[in-house]
């Protein structure tokens, strides 16, 4: 049993090691051009051993009352040079970390590794990595602990997690901008970015689109909810924009009497049922506590859905409006990213924000999310123009689109420290939406564990 839990200790110190490496190379990975593809290599390296580790602690666990003299050797000694290989890169990406790029700042990261001091650490990384990786396979082998399908199973997902993509992919962005093939295609509304509806005023927009918005809004104060539908789906194939969240847009001399009720304020307001909730929010409806009513005849005029749903004793609703928590983070750290996203803004659009009214993303709802990303149009100056932007760990990933010049794009990685100018954005599979672990054919029975030694 002591060795086992030497095991477990060493696999607890690799973990600890491979974190913080991660969360430091992470954190600058995107704005070393010339050392992109080492880092990729170590990156997707320190990932997969992770989890490894992971898999193999918690074989350990499982293991931890057995006397079996030897039967973690193999694990110890691989994770011991695997230590001594990560404390190695934890220093570098220190080093890297100190010396940040910043907005407005031209200066650049020095990539502080020699390039033949990162494929050596490249090449014992891979060692490593396969050293553990037999481990692991080994002592399920030695106690059949795990069947070969489920192990091919927990192998595979571990892979995925470790995975690095290009974010905003081109993809995403063709059927974002491009809104005449939105016609006729049969693309769902849960498939799209959700939309920041920011222009609170009738400046900018097309007759037509008032129109429509107009039309949505009577409906939606009536209660009238097939037609609400008809112009949520008629808005979502015309413009491109999901308006589950539109309040009614005023000129700008009524700019102050904006009450900012949105269809889920007027969804309890109607006692409607709560699949009418449920496909609003599939339009892109957001709970977050921060959207709040301006103007109310009730006891206070800053309302969520859901304390308007208290305060009308609508309780059915109870349960749907309650604000749904997939992106946890502190509020002092959300709210310094916020801020440097409304600096961001600011400082490319400048005085027309106040001009033009706007209304600046709130960046809460995103916690309602999973790592998907939100679309804030920007109405005035060239076609197409706008910010794309997602929340993944501690920073917001942002395009801006078409904002200084017309098919001009900028990535921007905000912090709640400053904004990091880059020219390509990856993200990473354990920060995105989690696949499901288990496949479809594992779910009929329950998973088989036996301990024979």
């Amino acid at each position: 049993m002591a060795e086992v839990l030497t095991g477990i200790a060493v696999a607890t110190e690799s973990l600890t090691l491979c974190i913080k490496a991660v969360v430091i190379l992470k954190r600058f990975y995107v704005t070393v051009k010339e050392a992109r593809e080492d880092l990729n290599k170590i990156l997707n390296l320190v990932g997969r051993t992770r989890n490894r580790i992971e898999l193999m602690k918690i074989t350990l666990i499982e293991l931890r009352k057995t006397t079996d003299p030897g039967i973690t050797a193999g694990f110890i000694a691989a994770c011991d040079g695997l230590n001594g290989t990560l404390k190695e890169l934890v220093q570098e990406a220190s080093t890297i970390a100190n010396g940040r790029s910043r907005f407005g700042i031209a200066r650049r990261l020095k990539w502080s590794m020699s390039h033949s001091k990162v494929e050596e650490l490249v090449r014992k990384l891979a060692e490593q990595e396969k050293e553990v990786t037999n481990s692991y396979m080994m002592l399920n082998s030695l106690t059949s602990l795990r069947t070969q399908q489920e192990l091919q199973r927990l192998t595979r997902s571990s892979d995925e997690r470790s995975e690095i993509t290009i974010a905003f992919c081109q993809e995403s962005e063709e059927r974002l901008s491009d809104v005449s093939t939105l016609r006729s295609s049969s693309e769902e509304p849960l498939s799209r970015p959700r939309t920041w509806l920011g222009h609170t005023i009738t400046d900018y927009h097309s007759p037509e689109y008032l129109q429509l918005r107009d039309e949505l809004s009577e409906a939606v104060y009536w209660g009238d909810w097939d037609v609400v539908f008809n112009k949520l789906e008629e808005g979502f194939r015309t413009f491109g924009e999901l308006w589950g969240n539109a309040p009614r847009v005023k000129d700008r001399a009524q700019y102050h009497h904006l009450s900012m009720w949105t269809p889920l304020h007027q969804a309890v307001y109607h006692h409607a049922p709560v699949h009418v909730v449920e496909r609003l929010l599939e339009y892109g409806a957001f709970r977050a506590e921060m959207l709040r009513t301006r103007k109310s005849e009730f006891g206070h005029p800053n309302l969520t859905p859901l304390e308007l749903a208290h305060e009308m004793e609508v309780y059915h609703l109870y349960d749907i409006l309650r604000p749904v928590i997939k992106r946890p983070l502190p509020p002092d750290t959300l709210q310094r990213i916020e801020y440097n996203f409304h600096r961001l803004i600011r400082s490319e659009i400048g005085q027309c924000v106040d001009t033009a009214k706007l209304y600046l993303p709130v960046l809460e709802v995103l916690k309602e999310l999973d790592g998907e990303a939100v679309w804030f149009p920007i109405k005035f100056g060239h076609p197409g123009a706008g910010y794309l932007f997602q929340l993944l760990g501690r920073e917001l990933q942002v395009k801006s689109v078409n904002i200084q010049d017309k098919a001009s794009e900028t990535l921007y990685r905000v912090m709640e420290d400053d904004i990091y100018e880059t020219d390509q954005i990856f993200n990473f599979a354990g920060d995105l939406k989690q696949k499901r672990d288990i496949d479809e054919e594992d779910t009929a029975q329950p998973l088989s564990f036996k301990l024979e030694l």
